[in-house]
Formats: structure tokens, sequence, C-alpha cells
């Protein structure tokens, strides 16, 4: 038994993945925590690289690697999937393309866990989030942002993470940076393989955050920060990108047992993203958020019934 399981899908980007172990291997003041550290592969990693891993993480006094090789890809699959596999009292996620900065950043969420049993999931923050007095406003009128850093927006957007930057101390929140995220792994067995989240598992942090905040509350530590070495999203696969925001929300919303309202503010969002698309001239997602409103107008509401019970 972990105290702490750390996992990280990943897929074909060997050299991001190697900045988050060696910055993993850095953290401090954990003597007395039994770390795991396991890696969800969707592609392939050679086992050179994966002894380089190792010969990393014994850096730490009590951390070991573990590796899976999936067959079906998908990230949604991945944090499924890694649930069966590891044994610790907390899971940490990271994207294979967070470094974390902070040698204390797993001592400091540790020491917020201990700080309030209430507490089920902490997250941290991603250096950079900033948003300007009119990004704010546009954020709003178009329900992507709501007025609070803690809060989702009509549309069940996760925009209002801009204003992460901003705040000083620990606060509430409905949603997390699925860069880099923790959860009590008891607070996580509500997970299911949804077979709408098979492709692009677009808000797949925070379907985790609605079925772990059941059991308790989701705070973010400022404190916590680190690097997200964003790569740059391809042209071609704008439009299942696109359509995987719009089908995705729509059902982040049944699960939520959402009033009307919220589903015509996911509307008004797509429509707004897609006239923006349209400016950019991408109409690779100009198609992808067409395919979703008509998807959120004319859902097959029976043919994931058995998903949609808490």
């Amino acid at each position: 038994m972990h105290d702490v399981s750390i996992v990280i899908p990943t897929r074909n980007r060997v050299s991001d993945l190697t900045l988050c172990i060696e910055s993993i291997g850095r953290q401090t003041e954990l003597e007395d925590v039994s770390i795991e550290l396991l890696i969800v592969d969707d592609g392939e990693i050679g086992d050179s690289t994966l002894s380089y891993f190792r010969k990393v993480l014994a850096q730490m006094p009590n951390a070991e690697l573990h590796y899976y090789r999936k067959t079906k890809p998908g990230v949604w699959l991945s944090r499924y999937e890694a649930l069966g596999l590891i044994d610790g009292e907390i899971v940490l996620s990271f994207d294979d393309d967070a470094e974390l900065d902070d040698p204390l950043y797993i001592r400091r969420m540790l020491d917020t866990y201990a700080s309030d049993p209430s507490i089920v999931g902490v997250g941290g923050i991603a250096k950079g989030l900033s948003s300007s007095v009119s990004g704010k406003l546009l954020g709003r009128l178009t329900c992507q942002m709501s007025g609070s850093p803690g809060r989702l927006s009509a549309s069940t957007l996760a925009g209002s993470l801009l204003l992460w930057g901003e705040t000083e101390n620990i606060f509430e929140t409905d949603f997390f940076h699925g860069c880099n995220m923790s959860f009590k792994r008891e607070a996580l067995k509500d997970m299911k393989p949804y077979p709408w989240m098979t492709s692009y598992a677009v808000a797949d942090d925070i379907y985790m955050c609605h079925l772990a905040s059941k059991y308790g509350k989701l705070v973010i530590n400022p404190e916590m920060k680190i690097t997200h070495h964003e790569s740059p999203s391809s042209r071609d696969k704008a439009g299942r990108v696109a359509r995987a925001t719009a089908v995705n929300h729509y059902y982040l919303l049944n699960l939520r047992k959402a009033p009307a309202k919220n589903y015509a503010a996911l509307l008004w969002t797509l429509t707004y993203l897609t006239g923006k698309s349209t400016l950019k001239r991408n109409f690779n997602a100009v198609s992808g958020y067409a395919s979703g409103i008509w998807f959120v107008l004319n859902p097959r509401k029976n043919k994931y019934r058995e998903y949609m019970l808490d």
C-alpha cells in the first residue's frame, strides 16, 4: 500500500514525459511518504527510457515505477484503468507535458489534505494563467467563464481557471486543471468507462471532479505551481476536438442533472466558438462545432442512459 499513486497518461511524447518525471524526482521532504508512479501508455516507450526513469525516481526515498501499455486509446480510459492498477490512498495525476517547478509540490499537497479531513481533492495551478478585463467580460458573456475562480460557467466550461493566477489563498472549487490534480482514491469509485469519452476526452478533469465532489470538498492550493508545456494542437484534429467539446459537455450536463438554461448556455458558447473559428478560417473546427450543435439539439437521449445514473 502506497501513500501516493502518481498517474501519467502519455502517448509518444517521450521528451515531455522525461521532463515531467525528472521534476518529480526532484521532490523533497517525502522521507516518510511511499510513492508509486504509473505510466499509462497509449504509445510505446523503450526499455532504456524506462530504465532511465527508474534511476531518476531512485533519487526519492520511497518511490517505484510501474509501466502499463494500453490496448485501447484515450485519456479517459487511461485514468479509469489506472484505478485498477494502483493502491495509493491519494491519486495524483499529471499530464505528460507538466513540469513541477516547486520541489515541495507533493509535500504541500499532502499538507493540504491533512489540514481538513473533508477534503477529497487538491489541485494546483499552471503558471501563466491570466485574462484581461475585456477577456473576462467576453468570457462571461459567452458563458465560458464565471465570476468566481472556483466555479464552472453556465455551460460547464472551465474558463474561470484564468482567474487562478490572481488568487493567494486556498479556495474551494468545482473543477481542477487536468494537467495537475489529485483525489483521494475512494472518492473516484464511481468512475465508469463512459463510451462517449473514447476519443478526445475533453472535460475529463471536470467529470472526475463532479464524481469526487459527492464525497467531500475540492480545493485549489495556489502555492502548488507547475509549468504546463502545452503542445500545439494540429488543425486537422480541430474538428474532432470541437465536436467532443459539445458532446462531452452535453453529457456532463446530463450527469449534473442541469436545468434547461444550462443547455441553452452551452449552445450559446458553441455558437460563439463556431463564429470565432470561422473568423480564423479554421474550417475543420467550424465543421466540428456545427456537428456538435446539431448533436445537442437532437441528442439520442437513450443511447447511454445507463451511464446517466449517479
